[in-house]
C-alpha cells in the first residue's frame, strides 16, 4: 500500500513538473505592431526594437510589423491597443489631442529642441 501511494505521488509530481516545463518552453510571444505607410526613417526605431528583442530572447519574443494600415487605420491605432487588436502601434498624437494631451505638446515642441 505504501509503495502504491509513493508511486502515485511520484507520478503526480512528475506530471506537474513536466507540465510546468512544457509550458515554459512553449511560452513564445508574438506582438503585432500596426504601422501605416511603408518602412521608412520614422519606423526604423520599431524595426531596431524588433531585431533587438528577437536577439536578446533567442527568438522567443517576436515583434511582427504590419505596414500599410493592415491591422487598423492610422487614426484608429491608439484605440486598437486597449481592445486587443494588436499590442503596439505607431501613433500620431495630433490624431487624438483629447486622449493624450501631454504627447501632443511634446510632438509640437520636441522638434524645436532638436534643431542645431
Amino acid at each position: 500500500m505504501i509503495n502504491a501511494r509513493k508511486l502515485v505521488l511520484a507520478a503526480t509530481a512528475g506530471a506537474l513538473t513536466f507540465g510546468f516545463a512544457a509550458e515554459t518552453f512553449a511560452a513564445e510571444v508574438t506582438w503585432n505592431v500596426s504601422l501605416w505607410g511603408s518602412r521608412r526613417a520614422f519606423t526604423e526605431n520599431v524595426e531596431f526594437l524588433a531585431e533587438r528583442v528577437a536577439k536578446e530572447s533567442n527568438g522567443r519574443f517576436e515583434i511582427k510589423m504590419h505596414y500599410g494600415e493592415a491591422l487598423s487605420k492610422a487614426r484608429e491605432n491608439l484605440d486598437g491597443i486597449p481592445i486587443g487588436a494588436f499590442e503596439m502601434a505607431q501613433v500620431c498624437a495630433s490624431y487624438h489631442p483629447d486622449k493624450n494631451p501631454t504627447l501632443t505638446v511634446l510632438e509640437l515642441h520636441l522638434p524645436r529642441c532638436l534643431r542645431p
